[in-house]
């Protein structure tokens, strides 16, 4: 690999999840284990036989929530929302060009008093929480330019229910109930020999009719489409040290929910991010990511921000394994 490249992969990498600070030492030794370092992301694609993969811890717990109007404000009957989030994200280089990835989370929500930490009366206890397998999201990236400092990439996903979607108290289902198609433009640029880059992506995201094992005439929910957006730059000051800038977020279309009879809303959500993100080199195939994932703005959302600690390997360890298995 050229040094070009290093640097490249060495600036682009943590471009994926976040943690939290709730991790804890046997934790961090289990996943120094079982993991080891730095890929690229973005618009930049892995080498063919190589892997890339993360675990990553979210946490995030807030009293505020943006209403309609895009207005931060206080959650109903003194509620404070919690979230637990660990996803495992895998990706493997089928060519110089095109890679296949996929996002396996494990989610647990919860709404307790803020003044006592007790569990809140209302909802219900048996809608206090909610946690198990989230919904899986796979895509394929195809790398379509490739010059010495600009990179253009074909990113197309999807993302495959679980199971089926809370309506009341929406804000804990951890499934969407549905499917969802995106097709982002990954676009990415190396300011080499400075160790400077910058990404924009830039997509659309499909989502589809939920599913609800028990329907109702009287209710109905299909969250519109949305425009999916990220723009980020780093720089490495010294060695094994990336520090970065992330904006991303979503913007929905409007649609129509059925809540009560003959009573329908037109909604539509939206959220934008700003996450400050350390990246620090732990071995040649190891890397430990922290962020603060911050929201500017948003619409029907939660407000505040969310800590994140994650982390990953990357490396040819099956063509090494191919290798060493060959007489």
């Amino acid at each position: 690999m050229t040094s070009f490249s290093r640097t490249t992969n060495m600036c682009i990498e943590f471009l994926h999840q976040k943690l939290t600070r709730h991790v804890t030492p046997l934790l961090i030794i289990a996943l120094s284990i079982l993991l080891p370092q730095m890929a690229s992301a973005g618009a930049w694609t892995l080498e063919k036989g190589h892997v890339w993969s993360k675990i990553t811890v979210m946490s995030q717990a807030t009293d505020q929530h943006y209403d309609a109007s895009g207005n931060a404000v206080d959650m109903p009957a003194d509620a404070r929302y919690q979230s637990q989030q660990v996803y495992f994200d895998i990706r493997y280089g089928v060519t110089d060009q095109i890679d296949l990835g996929l996002q396996i989370p494990y989610l647990s929500n919860k709404f307790v008093d803020k003044d006592e930490s007790n569990d809140v009366a209302t909802p219900p206890p048996a809608l206090e929480t909610e946690s198990g397998l989230g919904d899986i999201r796979g895509f394929a990236k195809i790398n379509l330019v490739n010059s010495a400092d600009l990179v253009g990439t074909l990113k197309l996903g999807f993302k495959a229910p679980m199971g089926d979607y809370r309506e009341v108290p929406e804000a804990l289902s951890i499934t969407g109930g549905q499917w969802d198609f995106d097709v982002v433009e990954q676009q990415g640029r190396s300011f080499y020999p400075v160790a400077v880059y910058a990404t924009l992506d830039v997509g659309y995201r499909c989502r589809g009719e939920y599913k609800d094992s028990d329907p109702n005439p009287d209710r109905s929910y299909t969250p519109g489409d949305e425009i999916v957006f990220n723009a980020e730059a780093g720089y490495s000051p010294i060695d094994k040290l990336l520090v970065a800038l992330k904006y991303e977020g979503i913007a929905g279309a409007e649609y129509d929910a059925l809540s009560n009879p003959g009573q329908p809303e037109t909604l539509s959500q939206s959220v934008s991010y700003l996450a400050p993100t350390v990246l620090v080199g732990l071995h040649p195939n190891l890397s430990l990511e922290a962020s603060a994932r911050m929201t500017v703005s948003g619409n029907r959302y939660f407000a505040g921000p969310t800590y994140a600690v994650g982390l990953s390997f990357t490396g040819d360890l099956i063509e090494k394994s191919v290798r060493q298995g060959t007489p």
